[in-house]
């Protein structure tokens, strides 16, 4: 493998890579990843609540069915002609009317907090879409902001690529391909010089065994950090 072109090749594409890594770290740029990011909580949240308060509504009129037939089962226990029952047969009327009268209270409490528990989900979902909005407004203005920093170094960007265009073309394609692979993986530097018996990115050790197999076949794959170490 030629390595000085591919070398050359590298030299120019530090400075798009370091160019390119500023601006992944530029503090408008990461307060918008937040904000872009807290935008998609929101919407994940406001959905589920949307879910849960759909549940308690239709929890809620299920409940109301049941007490309207609990209530119409003991309005017509009083119906009944008490002069045409036993006294033992009036007796369980009145004792089952009052096990109607218990589930009734209970079944209101169940109600009632069914309507806490509504009105705690509405209000959190009130919340989370004014988080959502909010973060939408403010990522808009830090978008604005990096968009700015962006622009005023692309001219540098541009012409990083374009040199980089013609020097690829000193470079053979199985050597061009190889750098491009591990440049996508973000491996970088993707060629490490041999420092020592170190790999020249990671600084590991290299094995004896690796040492003999780079001064035989003149490059190494890194065990560690993937980069292809060359002896100079």
């Amino acid at each position: 493998m030629e390595l000085k072109a591919i070398l050359a090749y590298q030299d120019v594409d530090k400075q798009l890579f370091n160019l390119e890594k500023d601006l992944a770290k530029n503090p408008y740029k990461l307060k918008c990843n937040a904000l872009n990011q807290s935008a998609k909580d929101s919407q994940v949240k406001s959905s589920q609540l949307e879910e849960q308060a759909g549940s308690i509504l239709r929890e809620m009129e299920e409940l109301k069915k049941t007490i309207s037939s609990t209530k119409k089962h003991g309005e017509d226990l009083l119906k009944a002609d008490l002069e045409k029952l036993s006294a033992e047969q009036i007796n369980d009327r009145l004792a089952t009317k009052d096990k109607v009268l218990q589930n009734l209270t209970v079944l209101d409490k169940r109600l009632t907090k069914l309507a806490e528990n509504i009105n705690q989900v509405l209000a959190e979902f009130n919340k989370t879409i004014k988080n959502y909005n909010d973060a939408k407004a403010q990522y808009q203005k830090f978008k604005m902001a990096y968009d700015e920093v962006a622009s005023a170094q692309q001219p540098k960007i541009d012409a990083l690529k374009k040199q980089l265009e013609q020097l690829s073309k000193q470079v053979d394609a199985k050597t061009m391909e190889i750098y491009s692979k591990k440049r996508n993986d973000k491996i970088f530097p993707v060629f490490v010089e041999l420092m020592g018996n170190n790999c020249g990115r990671c600084r590991m050790e290299l094995s004896a065994s690796a040492l003999s197999k780079l001064k035989s076949e003149h490059i190494l794959t890194c065990e560690n950090c993937r980069s292809i170490i060359y002896e100079n």
